[in-house]
């Protein structure tokens, strides 16, 4: 692992430069570490580092300052939003040292945010939602009494053929028919068929100890091929919107300041060790 000055005294920048490469997305921070003070050391992957074209992406971010970028970070800002991000988890983790389920808990914290990552990296989700999968899974089958699970009812995923005036109607306002089956706009003459039942339904994972509430999602395809008891489970409606595609799973992106705080490699080694153990 590499520190910020020893990446800057490798490749003779300046230790701003190397928080500019994090602060504009070009360099991962692998972990972190506070020290007795509080305080937040960012530590490197030398893998990674080697990887990067480091003085291309300085003059990158040099034009970036130049010509205007939608993003200009204040370090300032950023630095006690960090710091409020990462007492939060010490704070979690000194409430519940000597919880029985200490380990739901920490896993879950951990579970939300790797889902925060899958909305944000999708191509990576395949891999992210996998390894959610398997989380649930084990928590569901070691935690069963601590953890509150339903059945959302959504509906059928429908392909649509639409009519030769809503086609007509598409082509005027300069849409693809993809788009304008998308914002719902067909009409009654169009041809709907089901092509899969319930696809947008849900299994809900609630888990609630001491004040921390989770909840997480698993389609029900997913869910099936491990859980035996999903007729019996309590039932609810699952709410969508437009575009049920966009709505298939909940949740946001991960945020700068989180990946900062919780950087993905960390909480796939942590997630990864949980499944194995």
């Amino acid at each position: 692992m590499l520190t910020i000055s020893e990446i800057a005294t490798r490749y003779n920048i300046s230790n701003q430069q190397v928080h500019d490469l994090v602060d504009y997305g070009y360099l991962n921070i692998t972990r972190i570490y506070r020290n007795k003070n509080k305080g937040i050391k960012y530590l490197f992957s030398e893998n990674e580092i080697v990887n990067l074209d480091v003085y291309s992406l300085l003059e990158e971010i040099r034009d970036r300052k130049k010509f205007g970028s939608r993003y200009i970070p204040n370090r300032q800002i950023d630095f006690r939003k960090m710091i409020k991000t990462a007492a939060f988890y010490e704070k979690l983790i000194e409430n519940v040292a000597d919880h029985p389920q200490r380990t739901l808990l920490k896993v879950s914290f951990c579970l939300f945010h790797l889902n925060h990552y899958a909305k944000k990296y999708t191509e990576q989700s395949n891999e992210l939602y996998s390894l959610k999968n398997g989380v649930l899974k084990k928590l569901y089958l070691e935690y069963y009494s601590f953890i509150n699970a339903s059945y959302l009812v959504g509906p059928d995923r429908n392909k649509i053929w639409l009519c030769e005036d809503c086609k007509a109607a598409s082509r005027a306002v300069g849409m693809s028919y993809s788009a304008y089956i998308r914002g719902e706009n067909y009409c009654p003459k169009c041809s709907i068929k089901s092509s899969q039942k319930e696809y947008y339904s849900l299994i809900e994972f609630g888990i609630s100890l001491l004040d921390y509430r989770f909840s997480f999602h698993l389609p029900l395809s997913s869910a099936r091929k491990w859980m035996d008891n999903i007729d019996d489970l309590p039932q609810g409606i699952r709410k969508t919107g437009k575009y049920y595609d966009k709505m298939y799973f909940y949740g946001r992106p991960i945020n700068r300041i989180e990946e900062k705080v919780y950087p993905l490699a960390v909480i796939k080694e942590y997630l990864n060790n949980y499944i194995d153990n």
